[in-house]
């Protein structure tokens, strides 16, 4: 019964994070020039190149939707396109200088939101805190085994 408490407790919170996250997103980009999902794929880009492929799956987007926020991107000039010369089927996306330049203001904007949210804890508690979501996002990262085997998410896939 104390797991079964612990884990409807937990569903809450992290279903109330989840939603406050997106409500945050969607306000802070509102009057900027692209959606959540677009600031998600410039973010992955950052690093680096990646095939069409590897981004969808950075960015947990099916590869279709992916071509359509890739495509307004490149209309924007914040991402190019371009075909692998040793393999022209695979097509890499690249951020561009202006993606850059905007990727680092969202995230400046960013920072500064989370700094604040920070601040609500108190003093002793705000590295608990911090570690624990650092925490939390190894144990949802894609590569994590245990998180592809749960059953709760794996009936939910469709495609």
């Amino acid at each position: 019964m104390e797991n079964l408490n612990s884990a409807t407790r937990a569903y809450k919170a992290f279903t109330q994070i989840a939603r406050s996250i997106n409500r945050m997103m969607r306000e802070q980009l509102s009057a900027g020039p692209i959606t959540v999902q677009q600031c998600y794929a410039l973010e992955a880009l950052v690093g680096g190149d990646k095939t069409m492929t590897q981004l969808a799956e950075d960015v947990a987007l099916h590869q279709s939707t992916l071509t359509r926020i890739v495509e307004k991107l490149e209309k924007q000039n914040l991402v190019i396109r371009k075909r692998k010369p040793d393999n022209q089927r695979v097509v890499e996306v690249q951020i561009t200088d202006e993606g850059h330049t905007l990727h680092q203001h969202l995230h400046s904007q960013c920072l500064q939101s989370i700094s604040s949210l920070i601040q609500n804890f108190p003093q002793e508690k705000q590295d608990v805190a911090i570690e624990s979501l650092e925490l939390l996002a190894d144990i949802l990262s894609p590569a994590n085994l245990n998180l592809q085997n749960l059953t709760c998410l794996s009936n939910l896939k469709t495609d």
